[in-house]
């Protein structure tokens, strides 16, 4: 009897929190039916439906040029950080792996992520509630003929470095020059 009683305080307390209720995790295959941000695992066949509508990668869609490639992906994520900060979201100690799909135009259509192990410990409903409204606000900076995707890392904060060169952010996905202020390129430190 006291487990029962248990059950019925915790489901009680648990409605009457304030959060928003979790969407019913189902797995029909059919990624249509996702919601735009979810968490890796649980909708496994609409996810796996959905990486193979968007078999173009990020790389590809930057001509194959990996450092362009990458100041765009370590550009998003800045723009997301800074995001946070303008919503007053917390997102300092967030460690994830990320699966982004983007339409033709650089919209995000949806986004996949896993906290890592050694991630500060969040509530995956406010986490995913961020990502959504992230997610309707930014406009990846790179159109392509065909929709894409990207699975990556993100950890929070973003430490790129300045160095001196050619950036890949002076650069169009054709290799033609741009200017670009500074003149240096953004670099993820390396560890």
């Amino acid at each position: 009897m006291p487990l029962l009683k248990t059950l019925m305080l915790l489901l009680i307390l648990g409605s009457s929190s304030g959060l928003p209720a979790l969407p019913p995790v189902s797995d029909t295959g059919d990624s249509t039916q996702l919601p735009p941000v979810f968490i890796i695992g649980e909708h496994e066949a609409a996810f796996n439906a959905l990486t193979l509508e968007y078999q173009t990668l990020l790389l590809t869609a930057c001509d194959d040029n990996m450092d362009l490639a990458y100041d765009k992906w370590l550009g998003m994520l800045e723009e997301m950080e800074a995001y946070a900060n303008l919503v007053n979201v917390d997102l300092k100690g967030v460690k994830m792996w990320i699966n982004v799909f983007w339409d033709k135009k650089g919209a995000i259509q949806h986004i996949a992520y896993h906290l890592k192990p050694q991630s500060k410990n969040v509530d995956t409903r406010y986490l995913t509630a961020f990502l959504t409204q992230f997610s309707q606000e930014y406009r990846f900076p790179l159109e392509y003929r065909e929709h894409y995707s990207h699975y990556g890392s993100a950890s929070f904060p973003v430490f790129p470095r300045r160095l001196g060169g050619n950036s890949a952010s002076d650069r169009t996905p054709s290799g033609n020059s741009l200017q670009n202020a500074s003149n240096k390129p953004l670099v993820k430190e390396k560890y």
